[in-house]
Parts: structure tokens; C-alpha cells; sequence
């Protein structure tokens, strides 16, 4: 059930129906965390990517909100999912799920079934 292509597609579903604006351009607060609906910034993107592969059977275990930082030193929020062909990283900056070890961030932490973990990258 936790087929890759059905991830690929559900992360270039959500990529495009969402336009990014900051929480502060939407809110008026600097980080309000929802999931989007025609706009979105990183967390937002990821929690209407998580819901999706939710209804479409997932297993909770089997994903993960990834707080970490881009090369510019900003905090960001991505999808970790795990799939039949391995584990994925879900961006709204990519059109394609990634390798984790292929992305150019600094990894934090993730949220995993209710449980946050630190993360010292992705092997």
C-alpha cells in the first residue's frame, strides 16, 4: 500500500494546487501551522501531503514531519515517508520525491507517530 508512485504523485498534486505564502502574508503571525489549501508555506505543504497518503492508507509510522534547515541557514519543513522503494523526502521545492542523503539540508528533527526524535541526518 505505501507505493512510491502514489507518493510521487500526491507530493506533485499538492505542489501544484498550492501557491506558497508566508504565514505572516496569510496570518499575520510569523508561524501558524495548518494544513494548506490554495496557499501554504513548508509545514503546510506537508501537512496536506501527509493527510493525502492518511486517507490513501498509510501508515502513520511510516511518516514523518522533518524540521530542518536549507543552505541559506532558514527553517524548513518537508514530508519523510516511507515507500516500497525506500524512504522519500516530499518538498515543496521539488517536483519529485527525494533520497533524504541527496538534499542539501542540515536535519533537526522529525515528528513520527506522535513522537519527536533528533535527527543527525539521514543515512
Amino acid at each position: 500500500m505505501q507505493s512510491y508512485s502514489v507518493a510521487e504523485r500526491i507530493n506533485r498534486d499538492v505542489n501544484a494546487r498550492v501557491m506558497y505564502k508566508s504565514d505572516l502574508e496569510q496570518f499575520d503571525t510569523p508561524e501558524f501551522w495548518t494544513m494548506a489549501g490554495k496557499f501554504g508555506d513548508c509545514e503546510d505543504y506537508a501537512l496536506a501531503k501527509r493527510n493525502a497518503l492518511l486517507n490513501a492508507g498509510w501508515p502513520k509510522d511510516k511518516l514523518g514531519l522533518c524540521v530542518c534547515y536549507t543552505q541559506l541557514g532558514e527553517g524548513h519543513c518537508v514530508l519523510w515517508v516511507e515507500t516500497d522503494k525506500g524512504s522519500f523526502i516530499l518538498d515543496n521545492n521539488y517536483a519529485f520525491p527525494v533520497k533524504p542523503s541527496e538534499l542539501p539540508y542540515k536535519w533537526e528533527s522529525m515528528l513520527c507517530d506522535g513522537v519527536w526524535q533528533q535527527l543527525h541526518g539521514f543515512a
